[in-house]
């Protein structure tokens, strides 16, 4: 990883793990943690961000597929830059809209909130998403916890952009296989964890193994260079 302006800033030190990677899944959230060599640990199904980092106090950083900052107006710039660097996939990319948009109570009132700060206003399913957006934003402050993407992790793996889906049959292996040739072999039995979608498994394990790159100095980011928030911390997508 360059050391371009921020890049290491805040960035905890690796004492070889675990690491963990967390997406959000029907109202909860699944985690995958790996350990030292990047190979699998652990799968767990939990209610909230704190109860995951709860379980895995030990770890040495958290990959979280959710945006973590979000704007006043207009877009983000990371949104903007990965969208860019996923080019053929770039609608896998969550445009976060501004904050008072998210913190609207009904999404009527956030529709009329994002035509109002942006000129556009905001579909219902990224409204949706607001609930998980509003926790992961309680987390700033943590100092282990980082913003990933796992479209930008697996296209880093296969050093290109995957262009199959990753709910279709093919999309799920190509994805299942990189993740194996990087030393993470997720097993055919993961508990609890193996009844959520087959694609928030696999974008948790793409968490994780970004996480694991961030301590380890490893990582690629978008924008080249962020803005920093309120804690100093770069607002930027990891992978």
């Amino acid at each position: 990883m360059d050391d371009r302006s921020g890049s290491e800033r805040g960035l905890p030190r690796d004492e070889g793990g675990p690491y963990v990677g967390v997406d959000g899944t029907r109202g909860r959230w699944v985690a995958i943690a790996i350990g030292r060599d990047g190979g699998f640990l652990e799968a767990a199904v939990c209610d909230s961000l704190e109860d995951v980092l709860a379980a895995h106090g030990g770890a040495d950083a958290f990959g979280i597929d959710v945006p973590l900052g979000m704007p006043e107006s207009g877009p983000r710039a990371a949104d903007a830059a990965a969208r860019v660097a996923l080019g053929p996939r770039r609608a896998t990319i969550f445009m976060t809209p501004p904050r008072a948009v998210l913190e609207a109570p009904t999404y009527a009132e956030a529709r009329a909130c994002a035509t109002a700060l942006t000129g556009k206003s905001i579909s219902a399913q990224s409204y949706a998403l607001r609930h998980n957006v509003l926790e992961a934003d309680g987390l700033r402050a943590e100092p282990r916890v980082f913003e990933v993407h796992p479209e930008l992790a697996f296209g880093a793996m296969a050093g290109r952009v995957l262009l199959t889906g990753k709910r279709s049959w093919n999309g799920a292996s190509e994805r299942r296989d990189l993740l194996a040739a990087e030393g993470l072999e997720l097993p055919s039995a993961l508990g609890a964890a193996g009844a959520v979608p087959v694609d928030d498994v696999l974008d948790a394990a793409a968490a994780a193994w970004s996480a694991r790159r961030i301590v380890r100095k490893e990582a690629g980011r978008v924008p080249d260079a962020p803005e920093l928030d309120e804690h100093g911390r770069p607002v930027a997508i990891w992978y």
